[in-house]
């Protein structure tokens, strides 16, 4: 099972790799670059793996708690999850394979910064809110233990 140590430490390892590559995407000349496209596939896995480890861990655990508010937070954060899941999966099928043509660098260009803004704002939602929560939980749990 994943900590919450770890799992920051993973959204940490996205963010990196995010900033990286709202650099190299503008580029027209890397998009089909191999080692472009070897670190777009190491950081769709990491995002891919968080999604899953933070869904299996943490997240399951917050939907059953007794406090409805809590429940309810994880069961929309997880909803998120899923539809970041299905459009990241959509979008991972995309990369490496788009054409040097400016409409489809551009296009590409707008997909790419899309996902990576959507993926940014829920790793910020994750570490501002449910990761706190998470704490407060585990705290609140340990003293009445």
């Amino acid at each position: 099972m994943y900590s919450l140590n770890e799992l920051k430490k993973q959204n940490q390892e996205i963010n990196d790799l995010i900033e990286v590559l709202r650099v190299l995407i503008n580029n027209k000349k890397l998009i089909n670059n191999p080692f472009v496209c070897e670190l777009v596939s190491r950081f769709n896995e990491k995002v891919w793996m968080h999604l899953v480890f933070e869904d299996n861990t943490i997240y399951s655990e917050l939907a059953k708690h007794h406090n409805q508010d809590i429940s309810e937070i994880a069961q929309s954060f997880h909803d998120n999850a899923k539809e970041i899941k299905k459009e990241f999966s959509c979008y991972v099928k995309l990369w490496c394979k788009a054409s040097g043509a400016d409409h489809h660098h551009q296009a590409f260009c707008g997909n790419s910064l899309e996902m990576l803004n959507k993926i940014q704002q829920r790793i910020k939602y994750e570490t501002d809110k449910i990761f706190p929560l998470v704490e407060s939980t585990e705290n609140s749990q340990n003293t009445s233990d």
